[in-house]
């Protein structure tokens, strides 16, 4: 059975004439009637009663009316759908980032996302880069938003985004209440909050190389496995902390930032997806990221 025989019961049924179905179908009336024939030995059923003068529709005919009309509608519908697919309208899109680039500039552009293609549902998971990126290459994230270097020859990624570095810190803590600007040498012996080494991806090593340059030996005084519990021992007065300038929207009672000595080189946020696996879906994301003075504030 095809979907044109299912067309052509349809048109009879509703003109409940041959040749009245054979004209809108713009066929001859004996190749129709030899279709309808092919249909009705198929089933094995007879779907009209006919006679010199007129066309009805038998009991199994009537039945047969509703379910071919679902068939070629649920046919109509998937069509619509794998069209919607292929044009990146539909599908679901698995995106992984870091909290400290979970900013205005970013909800923009996953606002501007989510209007251009309603039919795509974004699914966002908050994890560590080293995560994102193994999550990624196992094919449970199709988009990473995280801090360089990738290292896999089977990921592609973009810049979309550079901030600068600065001090979190207590309102209490001496660096805090420390006229003028900090020095590298002001770190010396001074406990520092941290992620956890697992996490870190390299995050402190440019902070770390000038303090030892200027002779001066911070140290791990606490580890934290996400953001929120870094700025709760920071607000406690456990250490102090280098982040980023895009931590500052993330407002907190006691919470203070400073400026750091010297610029440091910007902290990068890169875009990640698997470089053989670019759906239209992916195209339409990454087309986002293009947005001038917005992708520069992650």
């Amino acid at each position: 059975m095809e979907l044109r025989h299912l067309r052509y019961f349809l048109a009879v049924a509703e003109k409940l004439s041959f040749r009245g179905a054979a004209a809108r179908l713009h066929l001859s009336q004996p190749a129709l009637s030899t279709q309808i024939k092919a249909l009705e030995d198929e089933l094995q059923v007879s779907l009209f009663q006919r006679s010199t003068r007129s066309v009805s529709l038998t009991h199994a005919g009537h039945v047969f009316v509703e379910e071919a009309r679902a068939v070629l509608n649920a046919a109509a519908q998937a069509e619509q759908r794998a069209r919607a697919a292929e044009q990146g309208l539909t599908g679901t899109l698995r995106v992984g980032l870091i909290a400290s680039i979970s900013t205005r500039g970013l909800a923009a552009i996953l606002r501007g996302f989510v209007r251009r293609f309603p039919g795509v549902r974004l699914s966002m998971f908050d994890l560590p880069s080293p995560e994102q990126l193994r999550r990624l290459r196992d094919g449970e994230l199709d988009a990473a938003l995280v801090r360089p270097p990738v290292g896999f020859p089977e990921l592609e990624y973009k810049l979309v985004g550079e901030t600068r570095q600065i001090l979190a810190v207590s309102k209490l803590h001496h660096l805090a209440r420390k006229r003028g600007p900090l020095a590298w040498k002001d770190f010396d012996k001074e406990p520092l909050v941290m992620m956890h080494p697992s996490m870190q991806h390299g995050f402190y090593d440019g902070f770390l190389s000038e303090c030892s340059k200027a002779g001066a030996e911070p140290y791990a005084a606490q580890y934290a496995n996400d953001i929120q519990t870094l700025l709760w021992l920071i607000v406690g007065q456990f250490g102090v902390a280098p982040t980023v300038e895009t931590m500052v929207e993330m407002r907190r009672p006691g919470l203070v930032f400073r400026e750091l000595p010297s610029d440091l080189p910007p902290v990068q946020t890169i875009l990640v997806w698997r470089r053989a696996d670019v759906s239209q879906v992916m195209s339409n994301f990454l087309a986002g990221f293009n947005v001038p003075n917005i992708a520069a504030k992650l």
